[in-house]
């Protein structure tokens, strides 16, 4: 699957609950903070998503969903 088609399947995003922002953060493995300097925001900003003080932009939740499919396929690489 090429970038293309990587974005306008992430185009149709998926509700990204502050549940399933963490729930993502943590199937990752990563920090907050860590997060935050992959997805380009504040660690305070991760923290308010993942408590539901703020939504993610519709930006946030393509650049999101994008991440997820990508780490989807590299997962079926390995699998392989």
């Amino acid at each position: 699957m090429n970038i293309v088609h990587v974005y306008i399947k992430a185009m149709k995003t998926k509700n990204w609950t502050p549940e399933a922002i963490k729930e993502f953060r943590q199937r990752l493995n990563l920090y907050q903070k860590d997060f935050a300097q992959m997805i380009g925001v504040t660690e305070r900003y991760v923290i308010y998503l993942e408590k539901g003080v703020r939504q993610a932009s519709k930006t946030l939740k393509i650049l999101l969903s994008m991440i997820e499919e990508n780490e989807k396929g590299k997962e079926r690489r390995t699998k392989q």
